[in-house]
């Protein structure tokens, strides 16, 4: 494949669990709560890190089903929708949800290197944008929720610094 999916492959992983460009990556800012400061409400949107969390491994979901990758995967386990409850809290919950959020990146990661460049201008399914628009978009969303994460105000992560 061309030199794109390289570029966007690269971001992607960076913001998702590697040396982010924008701060610490998604995994790194997920890994530094506990169960109970990512389950918890108490923060200025009124959601928990754990419902982002699952927020973002929906939308990695939508993206290995639409770009036809859904068999090397296991059926999304959780509630549908944006910004849901977790079915469960506890620890090993947690980390599970870690674990199948690093699942799925690698698995959409991987479909959108094989997906044809020839298709960039198709509607992904459902959403009625071209695929080209809806990866790059992916691409980016790691990095958007992770400062989100530090931004909410979730209990057990630093307050950013006043200017």
């Amino acid at each position: 494949m061309g030199s794109y999916h390289s570029i966007l492959i690269a971001y992607a992983d960076a913001q998702f669990d590697g040396e982010s460009y924008d701060g610490p990556s998604f995994m790194k800012t997920l890994e530094s709560l506990s169960s109970d400061a990512a389950a918890s409400t108490d923060t200025h949107e009124g959601y928990s890190a754990w419902e982002v969390a699952l927020h973002v491994l929906y939308y990695k979901y939508y993206f290995i089903k639409a770009l036809g990758a859904a068999a090397a995967i296991e059926p999304y386990p959780y509630p549908e929708g944006n910004f849901v409850s977790p079915p469960e809290l506890s620890q090993a919950a947690w980390t599970l949800l870690h674990t199948r959020l690093r699942v799925a990146h690698r698995a959409v990661m991987d479909a959108i290197l094989a997906f044809p460049e020839a298709r960039l201008d198709e509607a992904v399914p459902g959403w009625g944008e071209p695929f080209g628009k809806g990866i790059a978009w992916l691409c980016g969303h790691d990095a958007y929720h992770a400062a989100q994460l530090r931004n909410m105000g979730v209990p057990g992560l630093k307050a950013p610094k006043e200017a």
